[in-house]
């Protein structure tokens, strides 16, 4: 079987999103679009990892507390608070390839707004380009995590998103290695400019250009999941169901991921800390310590993914969630230093929280989906406050008493993969219902309450 073969029939499953189960086969075909959307993963992850160790590094060069350091990730994860709402209107009136092309162009312009910044020695500077770069990112986000969840059937969902965002892991995961020579080089007692830091960025918006032009020559089709729950209903002769707008788990997602990804970011925050504080290693050390972290990221959402054909999503996230909280319980309670190892167990066992969070919390919610994805988007806007409070703690407490805010995050995890992500109010959709549906992309926003309410 063929890359393309195993790509339509094991992982995206039903991508044609039929009318009616008589033409199947004429759908569009979602390969090579699923492919350049899965790139977009990378590109987030790449940043977010080079994110993590600018903090230590603007912290040695511009003289800043640890808690002043913190304020990048206030600046890039509090634009998906502030943005997210804004991105699914954009996605509602554009469509997808439209404001993908939009995200990179945002992406590219921060990238090189690094340059002024590092000239200058500007701190706000680099907030404000961080800032323009996250706003990029939360229109790519969007579109790529709605994209790859609805393109299939609902029972793979979680697989898929899952399989995606593992590259979303190959980019953190190299990121900080690029990061860790880049910006430390190969002796510490050098690195007091940003000379390297404005390279490095005007590089990475150089290539983020180019896939941008690729995408502009890339045919990118839209999708009816609407279509396909009542194809799939067709199908298995049961009642098309769609969750309401106001349905709890959808909204116990969102806080659920909002507390994740202040987990994720602030665990990452701190890594070279507890590294340098408690396992006594070099900044350049632990910054390799981070990637090798990273990879465990990686390969845990790729376990994670195969473990999702023989077992629930719901349930393995619970599973993951238990391993977490032990082994941070751990990670507070020791001094010793392999402690630091710990920090690379927690990264494996938090790598499929985002991805699975993301398609239990949007389940069947049909038309309801461009309007339901933009507020788990706005969860990753935890990013911006975890890492501020873990600094906090730090500076006042000690960096072991910082992972208490994480641990829980995890503990909430556990309840949503049991409980709440299994709280669904549904609406059954009636003949004259689906008649309707037909219609409802071309409606007017004056539809848009009268469409929330279901």
């Amino acid at each position: 079987m063929g890359i393309k073969e195993t790509w339509n029939t094991k992982i995206v499953g039903r991508i044609a999103a039929p009318k009616t189960s008589d033409d199947a086969d004429h759908g569009p075909s979602y390969f090579f679009p699923g492919v350049l959307v899965t790139s977009l993963f990378f590109l987030w992850g790449f940043s977010y990892g080079l994110l993590d160790t600018l903090n230590k590094h603007f912290q040695n060069v511009l003289h800043i507390t640890t808690t002043q350091t913190t304020y990048m990730q206030v600046a890039y994860f509090g634009a998906y608070f502030i943005i997210s709402p804004i991105a699914g209107l954009i996605l509602r009136r554009f469509g997808y390839k439209k404001t993908i092309i939009f995200g990179l162009l945002l992406y590219v312009l921060g990238a090189l707004c690094f340059y002024p910044a590092a000239v200058n020695g500007s701190y706000g500077g680099f907030v404000g380009s961080l800032f323009t770069i996250a706003t990029g990112i939360v229109m790519l986000e969007n579109c790529a995590n709605t994209y790859l969840t609805i393109i299939g059937s609902r029972r793979w969902s979680a697989f898929r998103i899952t399989i995606a965002q593992a590259f979303n892991g190959i980019g953190t995961t190299i990121s900080p290695i690029i990061a860790a020579y880049a910006f430390f080089g190969g002796d510490e007692s050098e690195a007091g400019d940003l000379d390297s830091v404005k390279w490095t960025y005007v590089g990475v918006g150089c290539g983020v250009f180019c896939i941008a032009i690729l995408f502009c020559f890339a045919k990118i089709p839209e999708f009816d999941e609407e279509a396909q729950m009542r194809a799939e209903a067709e199908a298995s002769g049961a009642v098309m169901r769609r969750a309401s707008f106001k349905s709890p788990h959808l909204w116990l997602g969102a806080i659920t991921q909002f507390v994740y990804t202040g987990n994720q970011v602030g665990v990452a925050s701190m890594f070279i800390y507890y590294a340098t504080i408690v396992g006594g290693n070099s900044e350049k050390w632990s910054a390799t310590l981070l990637a090798l972290g990273q990879m465990c990221f990686t390969i845990g959402r790729f376990v994670g993914a195969a473990l999702m054909r023989y077992f629930k999503a719901e349930h393995l996230l619970a599973g993951y969630a238990v391993c977490a909280v032990v082994t941070t319980i751990g990670t507070i309670a020791s001094t010793n230093p392999n402690a630091t190892y710990t920090l690379l167990i927690i990264l494996f066992f938090e790598s499929i929280m985002f991805p699975t969070n993301f398609a239990l919390a949007t389940k069947d919610l049909g038309r309801n989906y461009k309007f339901g994805a933009p507020i788990l988007v706005m969860g990753v806007a935890g990013g911006a406050l975890f890492p501020t409070l873990m600094a906090l703690i730090k500076d006042h407490k000690s960096i072991n008493m910082s992972f208490i805010l994480p641990l829980i995050g995890f503990v909430m995890e556990f309840f949503y993969g049991l409980w709440g992500s299994r709280w669904i109010k549904y609406v059954d959709v009636e003949p004259r219902d689906n008649a309707a549906v037909e219609e409802a992309g071309s409606s007017t926003d004056s539809d848009l309450g009268e469409k929330l309410s279901k």
